[in-house]
């Protein structure tokens, strides 16, 4: 008999594997027919889908986009690390024509399009932005709008495709089997963390030993540490940098704000509210203890985790549905000041290096690949998982389930204002990210029995360093 565990592998056996260099399993497509690069009229690399769908979605835009246009594309599906590390080689030899024409992957805007737009190695894409601008809303078109240090102005440096939210879930099976309803879980700051510890000792004095009331991933490996961490930094009003890009962490009173976050948010770990496992968890992991009831909550960027248990019915998910209705969705929690803490949208986007072999297929692509019909099929494959950056697809019979309790969250949260991402203020953050330096501060504290306090210090420095000299080469 198939355990619950087993179907969680099952489930998330798109989430970060697969091989690299290998094309959607589609059966005589035009995309699988290209063989060799340089045989290609156009090159894709593309982050390997959460789940097949996605990739077979893309793949179909690419063949359609291949009859319409009567040009060869070579698309290659490829993990997030070997997409940040191969491109990242192959620019600094200007003109190899190894570089490929567009590049997708949920890294691209945290790590690679503030990077390159600074120097000067993106192609602007205004040509293809401008003449759809009224298209997005203004936090897409904000998110993409990098500084090219070299030419001295902003421009249009990526092209925004759909948009990450921060959701919080939880088991509300779980919540009510010790007495309280999902109404009573608090969203007052230190009430609502709280709660979940409260929660574990219940729950482990209740039938569930191993359970873990916060999900909190710590490693330094993928996004999830810093997009916990950051949230606990903007809940303490923790200025990073000023919106002209003034270094603000070294100020007496953000250090001592960030020293506060810090412990708190390492607290968590040492005093046995999050699981071990954490401190080794990938992009998949709090997905997968989540899903396989390790953990009683955790903040995820999409809506990928209740969506594994949203498939079409077979002998291995008998019990999805019902598992699918016990997942809660919520957003954050007000502050400690009582007021609202905003969200960090993500905007996901492609980008085309300066120097590749193709840019005018490139830019072709990318039009086509953005018209509203075009966007909202890959939408539609994605199921939900991420959300729109034109509102006109809201349109889709996809987001008028008002039924569905995760998506109805979604979009209250989805129109909820933002805050600026700090490598888009000032792109030496995008190289902070690279280092994950957020992260490995966190593991000063967890690893090395650093205080908060020396941990932060660490970290401020290490970010500052980094941000001087990208000010040196301004």
């Amino acid at each position: 008999m198939i355990t619950r565990r087993d179907f969680t592998r099952l489930s998330l056996f798109g989430v970060g594997l697969g091989l690299a260099n290998c094309t959607a399993p589609t059966h005589n497509s035009p995309v699988n027919s290209i063989t060799s690069q340089s045989d290609a009229d156009l090159t894709i690399w593309w982050e390997q889908g959460f789940l097949p769908e996605e990739n077979e979605g893309v793949a179909q835009v690419v063949r359609d986009w291949e009859k319409l246009s009567g040009l060869t594309v070579n698309l290659k599906f490829l993990p997030i690390p070997i997409i940040d590390q191969q491109l990242t080689q192959l620019l600094t030899e200007p003109g190899n024509p190894q570089i490929p024409d567009v590049i997708y992957s949920v890294g691209v805007d945290a790590n690679l399009a503030p990077k390159l737009a600074w120097q000067d190695q993106l192609l602007d894409l205004s040509e293809v932005i401008l003449p759809i601008k009224d298209r997005y809303t203004p936090v897409a078109l904000s998110q993409v709008n990098y500084r090219n240090q070299l030419r001295g102005e902003r421009g249009y440096y990526a092209m925004p495709l759909w948009q990450a939210e921060d959701y919080i879930h939880y088991w509300g099976n779980l919540v009510e089997s010790i007495g309280f309803s999902r109404a009573d879980v608090p969203m007052a700051w230190d009430p609502f963390w709280k709660f979940w510890q409260t929660a574990q000792t219940q729950l482990r004095s209740q039938g569930y030993p191993d359970i873990y009331g916060v999900g909190l991933c710590m490693s330094s490996i993928g996004f999830d540490t810093y997009t916990s961490l950051m949230m606990f930094l903007d809940a303490y009003n923790v200025e990073v940098v000023s919106p002209d890009g003034e270094f603000l962490l070294d100020v007496p009173e953000n250090r001592q704000r960030m020293i506060a976050a810090l412990d708190e948010f390492t607290r968590f770990f040492q005093e046995g509210y999050v699981p071990p496992a954490a401190l080794e968890w990938t992009g998949g992991g709090n997905n997968d203890s989540f899903i396989d009831g390790s953990i009683l909550m955790t903040l995820n960027l999409t809506l990928s985790i209740p969506l594994t248990q949203k498939l079409s019915a077979n002998q291995y998910n008998q019990d999805a549905n019902e598992r699918y209705q016990q997942m809660v969705t919520i957003g954050r929690p007000q502050k400690p000041d009582g007021t609202d803490l905003l969200t960090r949208k993500g905007i996901k986007q492609a980008i085309v290096p300066k120097s590749c072999p193709h840019p005018e297929a490139a830019k072709d692509f990318l039009a086509y690949l953005t018209e509203p019909a075009t966007i909202n099929q890959l939408i539609t494959v994605f199921k939900g998982r991420v959300m729109p950056v034109m509102p006109q697809i809201f349109e889709n019979s996809l987001w008028s389930d008002t039924s569905d309790p995760h998506l109805e969250t979604a979009l209250k949260i989805y129109n909820r204002p933002s805050l600026i991402p700090y490598e888009v203020t000032h792109s030496a953050f995008s190289e902070v990210q690279g280092q994950q330096l957020w992260a490995k501060t966190v593991l000063k504290v967890l690893q090395e029995k650093a205080s908060a306090t020396e941990a932060s210090d660490w970290g401020i420095n290490q970010i500052k360093s980094i941000w001087t000299e990208w000010e040196k080469s301004a």
